[in-house]
C-alpha cells in the first residue's frame, strides 16, 4: 500500500475519533463504547505498515522522549489508585487513561506531516457535518433559545477545532481559496457562536484575532499604491467585522446570550466553586493527593465528577509530581515550536493550524472537559511535535 494512501487513512482515523462522542451519543443514540476501537484500529494498523516500510527510521529522539513523558504521568495516575483516600470506583478511569496511551503509541508511529495535512482536511469535513446537524436542531425546534437535547461541549469542541483550522488555511494556505473556503470558515464559526459554549467561542475568536495579526504582520506589502492599501485596509475591517457579526450570532441564542451576562457579572458557571474546593484539597494533601479518580469527592462530592480543569484534576488526584510532569508536557511542544520559529526556516505553514488547534483544545480541558478523555488533546500535542521536528530548515546567510 502506498504511504499517501497510509497518510490519508491516519488522517480520517484521527478526525473520526474526534467526531466519535457525538457518533456515539446523538447519531447512534448511545451507541457501544466498541466503536472507539474502529478509529485506533486504523491508526494502529497504518502504523505497523508504516514501521515494516521503513523501519524506526520514522521517528525522531524529541517525539518519542516527549512521548515517555506523556506514560510517566499516566501511568504515576494508575499507580496513584494504590492510595484511593475515598475508595471510589477508578476502574473506569485505569481503562480510560490506557486508551488514551495506546491512542499517543498509535499517534507515533503513524503520523507524519502528511498525515497532519490530512488530518486538518477531515477534521474540518467533520465540523461542518456536525454544524450542518446543529442547524437542523434549531430548525426542528423552531426556537432560537438553544436549549436543545445534545451533548454541546463535545459539539463545540469539534465545531472549534474545524472552524479555527478552516480560518488558518484560509488565511495561510494559497490552495485552500476562494469563496467555498471562506463559506466554509463563516458557516462553522456561525455554528460555533450557536453552540451554546461560551467558552469555546471567546477561544475561538481570540485565536482568529491573533491568526489575523499575524497575517497581516508577516504579510505587509511594500507597494505604496492607493489601491494595495485600501485592499489591506479593506480586508482587515472585513476581518473584524466578521468576527462581530459571530459575536452578534450568539447573542441571539437566548442560553448564550444569558450565560455571556453571568459571566460579565462574575459568575463562571459554578466553576469557582469546583476549583475552589479543588485547591483547598490539594493544599490539604500536596505531596501525593487523595489517589486517581477522587478529584470529583473533593471538588463537588461526586465521584463521577471531575474539576473542570485538568491542572487541578491532576493535583487533587496525585499530588505536585504529576502536576509538574503535565505542565511541562503542556508547555513543551509550544516553546518547541517557538524556538524552531525562531532559529529555524520550517518549510511550511502546518504548524500554524495545528499549534491554533492545540491551544483551543487546552483552553477546552482547562475550563470544561475531563483529562482522562483528552485522547484527541494529547494526539494534537504530539502531532504538534512531529509537524515541528518535520518541516525545520536551517537559516542561510548571504554575505
Amino acid at each position: 500500500m502506498k504511504f499517501e494512501t497510509l497518510d490519508r487513512i491516519n488522517g480520517f482515523s484521527l478526525a473520526l475519533l474526534a467526531a466519535m462522542p457525538i457518533i456515539r451519543s446523538d447519531i447512534l443514540a448511545g451507541g457501544p463504547v466498541l466503536l472507539l476501537i474502529f478509529p485506533s484500529f486504523l491508526l494502529i494498523a497504518t502504523g505497523l505498515m508504516k514501521i515494516y516500510s521503513k523501519g524506526t527510521k520514522i521517528f525522531d529522539a524529541y517525539t518519542v522522549s516527549y512521548f515517555y513523558l506523556i506514560i510517566v504521568l499516566f501511568v504515576y495516575l494508575i499507580i496513584s489508585a494504590s492510595w484511593n483516600v475515598n475508595n471510589v470506583p477508578v476502574q473506569q478511569d485505569i481503562l480510560k487513561i490506557l486508551f488514551l496511551l495506546f491512542i499517543a503509541l498509535s499517534v507515533i508511529i503513524s503520523f507524519n506531516k502528511e498525515s497532519a495535512y490530512y488530518f486538518l482536511k477531515w477534521i474540518i469535513i467533520f465540523a461542518v457535518f456536525v454544524t450542518a446537524m446543529l442547524f437542523y436542531q434549531y430548525l426542528t425546534t423552531r426556537s432560537l433559545r438553544g436549549y436543545l437535547d445534545i451533548g454541546y461541549l463535545a459539539w463545540s469542541q469539534l465545531i472549534g477545532m474545524g472552524a479555527i483550522t478552516s480560518f488558518s488555511m484560509l488565511l495561510f494556505y494559497p490552495e485552500y481559496k476562494g469563496k467555498k473556503a471562506a463559506f466554509i470558515t463563516v458557516f462553522l464559526y456561525i455554528g460555533l457562536a450557536a453552540s451554546l459554549a461560551r467558552g469555546s467561542l471567546i477561544v475561538g475568536v481570540g485565536l482568529a484575532v491573533l491568526m489575523t495579526l499575524y497575517y497581516f504582520k508577516t504579510n505587509r506589502k511594500k507597494s505604496y499604491s492607493l489601491t494595495e492599501w485600501f485592499k489591506n485596509k479593506s480586508l482587515r475591517i472585513l476581518g473584524f467585522f466578521s468576527i462581530g457579526f459571530v459575536i452578534l450570532a450568539a447573542s441571539q441564542i437566548e442560553r448564550t446570550a444569558a450565560r455571556f451576562l453571568d459571566l460579565l457579572g462574575g459568575s463562571l458557571g459554578g466553576r469557582e466553586n469546583l476549583w475552589g474546593n479543588s485547591i483547598i484539597g490539594f493544599l490539604e494533601a500536596p505531596l501525593i493527593g487523595y489517589g486517581l479518580g477522587n478529584s470529583g469527592i473533593i471538588s463537588v462530592g461526586r465521584p463521577d465528577y471531575y474539576p473542570h480543569n485538568l491542572f487541578l484534576q491532576v493535583l487533587v488526584d496525585g499530588g505536585i509530581f504529576p502536576a509538574i510532569l503535565l505542565i511541562i508536557i503542556c508547555v513543551y511542544p509550544v516553546i518547541r515550536t517557538y524556538s524552531f520559529f525562531k532559529k529555524y526556516h520550517l518549510k511550511s505553514r502546518l504548524w500554524i493550524p495545528v499549534l491554533a488547534m492545540y491551544v483551543f483544545l487546552f483552553a477546552e480541558y482547562f475550563k470544561s472537559s475531563n483529562f482522562y478523555e483528552s485522547r484527541v488533546f494529547i494526539a494534537v500535542a504530539i502531532l504538534l511535535v512531529i509537524v515541528t521536528e518535520k518541516t525545520i530548515e536551517k537559516r542561510t546567510y548571504s554575505k
